[in-house]
């Protein structure tokens, strides 16, 4: 509902030129983050296709809005923005002081090929939050392991064990991007062994079997690829080592991710790693324990994927600035160009979660 009547707001503003009046009438003052996963077309690809964000040209468009709108800032720009935020929202009601950030997760091979180019021709510096483990294994991460059994199954559907607790799930073409989502939510709620029990089942249901070594050839950047990043650059945080749903680990397993993909970037870096992006990051994807963790292991900054931005009068109520809970906006496959303006220019409407 609530999504469907941003929509229709979002085109009755594009198609009357109110969006333009708006921007003038009600500025912003704040940090807006947007996140990408891929970029490219998932055309013919066996793998999760929700995870392409934007094709190399809507990329390109996303970038040159941001730049219009705000100043496009990375890691080593972020605390000067922030003390700066805070200044201005003590000083004036009436600040402009924009900044944006343009972030990635995982460490796909396109980022590195596609993403990469597209941000150093704008100068900018985008942020890119690495799983450490998907570079040393080249593993398949196991959302696109889920796709690739569903996509590969010559099944016209499949039933899992009931402890699953899902319904007969349809394969054929129609379906099965559905079909692979509710297969992601289930994922998401397990903890403990469950996960791997579960991937084991689906292989067993879809008769595809776990997906072979092959099927994610090419898929990662390797280290050369991130050092040569940063050397232009753009900034790196850590994104844990495995991609696990933090909130349901326990805090020592929890501790070993954040500490070891951090200890894992410095020794390939050479540089101190202080941010952190929480593996699918919705509300309930963090807690006090990764908190702590967080803590123990000095990292100044961790973000979020639950929607939102930082409004600068964030600065002044008692909930305060949250470093270690920075909002980002996720930007995904049938996201259109209007809405990306649409969150550039009118944050405190559309980026709202």
């Amino acid at each position: 509902g609530l999504i469907n009547k941003r929509q229709l707001l979002r085109n009755t503003l594009a198609f009357s030129g109110g969006l333009r009046v708006l921007e003038t009438v009600t500025p912003w003052s704040g940090l807006l983050v947007l996140n990408y996963h891929r970029i490219g077309s998932p055309d013919g690809s066996l793998l999760d296709h929700a995870l392409w964000s934007a094709t190399i040209d809507d990329f390109d468009e996303h970038v040159r809005l941001l730049k219009k709108s705000s100043e496009v800032i990375g890691l080593d720009e972020l605390p000067g923005a922030v003390a700066e935020l805070q200044r201005s929202n003590e000083l004036s009601r009436h600040s402009k002081t924009r900044f944006s950030m343009i972030t990635f997760d995982d460490g796909y091979l396109d980022n590195f090929e596609l993403a990469f180019p597209v941000l150093k021709s704008h100068s900018v510096a985008g942020v890119f939050f690495i799983t450490t483990g998907f570079l040393d294994t080249g593993r398949l991460a196991w959302w696109d392991e889920i796709a690739w059994m569903v996509r590969s199954s010559q099944r016209s559907e499949i039933a899992l064990p009931e402890e699953w607790q899902l319904p007969e799930l349809g394969l054929d073409a129609a379906r099965k991007a559905k079909s692979i989502q509710t297969l992601l939510r289930c994922y998401y709620q397990l903890d403990g062994e469950r996960p791997a029990a579960f991937l084991e089942d689906v292989a067993a249901a879809t008769g595809s079997g776990r997906a072979p070594s092959d099927a994610s050839a090419g898929l990662w950047m390797n280290w050369d690829n991130v050092r040569e990043m940063r050397q232009s650059g753009m900034s790196i945080g850590a994104h844990t080592v495995n991609h696990p749903v933090l909130s349901r680990l326990p805090f020592e397993d929890q501790n070993a991710e954040i500490a070891e993909s951090r200890l894992r970037l410095e020794q390939e870096l050479g540089e101190s790693v202080t941010a952190l992006s929480y593996p699918v990051g919705s509300q309930q994807a963090f807690n006090a324990d990764t908190r702590m963790a967080l803590e123990q292991n000095d990292f100044d900054w961790a973000f979020s994927y639950y929607g939102g931005f930082v409004n600068r009068s964030d600065f002044g109520e008692s909930r305060g600035f949250d470093r270690l809970n920075i909002p980002r906006v996720a930007v995904e496959s049938d996201t259109s160009r209007s809405e990306v303006r649409s969150i550039c220019s009118l944050p405190q409407v559309f980026a709202r979660h």
